[in-house]
């Protein structure tokens, strides 16, 4: 199937997104937004900037092409902020970018996750544009913040304000491969356990377990309460599994099916000679289908009271998914067919996206994106190839979805 796709376009605007900086935290999307906004604004597309953040930095860009004929509203969405960088990825990246890489490839943080997929979609609304007298219903691009942290600001604050983004489907251009239409994902719980101490002299005897200890010993139990290869009785579908374990998991193992848990954030303490007087974990729990937040947190309690420790829940997400007969999944896997020459998979995820948040309100949302295999890596980069024939995808989907051939 011949793309439609101008692909040094794409290219030049995934790569100007990515050269524009974004890391969350601190969560400022201004630079990338700019660009997005000249874009739009060269080629004459209605768009509209959206933020409750005070300090203006935290923003959000909705566009919005209404088709000349009646008919449904498919949303786009993407978001323009990324995974920080450590000095060792900056200079990972720096190095291993060959000039070939340079020419065939979009470069650096959020080449994957996701900048190269937002320059997809904005192209797709510029070919859109050009076809509005075609088109039946409507299309809308969020391109928003805050997703990293799965904060306030970004795509809840949107739908929030103008419920009518909701739509009748929603496209995602977040990770997945390209063989691969994700369909849900797992829920999460992301949250805070705290031990208090007495503190003191470091030289002087306690009389007991400090926070610090206390801590380390909380983590070995939650993990045997939660243990990597934890396999619930009720799974969800063995494909989706299997096909999980080949193509969205690092390593190839995957956790579709699995509760799984990490350790991201230890602190305590003052200075060497002294006892902590405190000591804080924050983990994160990943929850497959059939499983709720409210389980994880009890078994988090229950573990927590036996080191007279407090948990606190600092956000979470149910498990979801969309139903896999729903029009917009037909319609995409056959485009998908038509430009690998593979019917893709419908899969669930191993992260959690904004796509959620659609699902959450029954409107059935499909994720077909990029490899993510060196997603938040050093070497993140894609194909100019690989982004081409996502782009042409989610554009022959939207076609048909806004039968702009009938």
């Amino acid at each position: 199937m011949a793309s439609p796709i101008p692909a040094q376009e794409l290219q030049a605007l995934a790569q100007n997104l990515v050269d524009a900086e974004s890391p969350n935290p601190p969560g400022d999307v201004r630079l990338p937004l700019e660009v997005a906004a000249k874009y739009f604004e060269d080629h004459e597309i209605p768009y509209a900037r959206v933020s409750i953040d005070k300090e203006g930095k935290k923003v959000n860009l909705v566009a919005r092409i209404i088709g000349a004929h009646p008919g449904p509203h498919l949303v786009l969405n993407a978001h323009l902020d990324v995974f920080p960088d450590s000095a060792d990825q900056e200079k990972s990246t720096h190095e291993s970018t060959s000039a070939a890489d340079k020419n065939n490839y979009v470069v650096g943080r959020g080449a994957v996750d996701m900048k190269s997929g937002a320059a997809a979609f904005m192209v797709v609304m510029r070919l859109l544009n050009e076809q509005a007298h075609l088109l039946h219903g409507q299309i809308s691009l969020c391109l928003v913040c805050d997703e990293e942290t799965f904060g306030p600001y970004g795509s809840i604050a949107l739908l929030k304000l103008f419920p009518e983004l909701k739509g009748d489907a929603l496209l995602s251009t977040e990770p997945s491969s390209l063989a691969v239409v994700r369909r849900g994902e797992r829920g999460f719980m992301w949250g805070t356990v705290t031990i208090q101490g007495s503190g003191g002299h470091g030289a002087y005897p306690s009389g007991g377990q400090s926070p610090i200890e206390k801590a380390a010993a909380f983590i070995k139990a939650l993990r045997a309460e939660i243990p990597e290869n934890w396999q619930l009785e009720d799974s969800a579908e063995k494909g989706e599994q299997s096909l999980s374990h080949d193509l969205l998991a690092p390593k190839g193992q995957s956790f579709v099916d699995f509760r799984s848990l990490n350790f991201g954030v230890i602190s305590g303490g003052l200075k060497v000679n002294m006892q902590p007087d405190n000591c804080q974990i924050e983990l994160d729990i990943r929850l497959p289908l059939g499983q709720s937040v409210k389980e994880a947190h009890a078994i988090v309690d229950r573990v927590a009271a036996q080191f007279d420790a407090h948990f606190e829940v600092d956000n979470c997400g149910e498990p979801n998914a969309s139903d896999p007969d729903a029009e917009i999944f037909q319609i995409i896997q056959s485009k998908v067919e038509q430009v690998t020459g593979t019917k893709p998979e419908l899969a669930i995820g191993l992260g959690c996206t904004d796509a959620r948040l659609w699902r959450y309100l029954d409107v059935p949302a499909a994720v077909y994106g990029p490899d993510p295999s060196t997603m938040a890596r050093g070497d993140e980069m894609i194909s100019v190839d690989d982004l081409t024939k996502i782009a042409t995808v989610h554009l022959e989907t939207a076609r048909t979805f806004l039968k702009v051939n009938n």
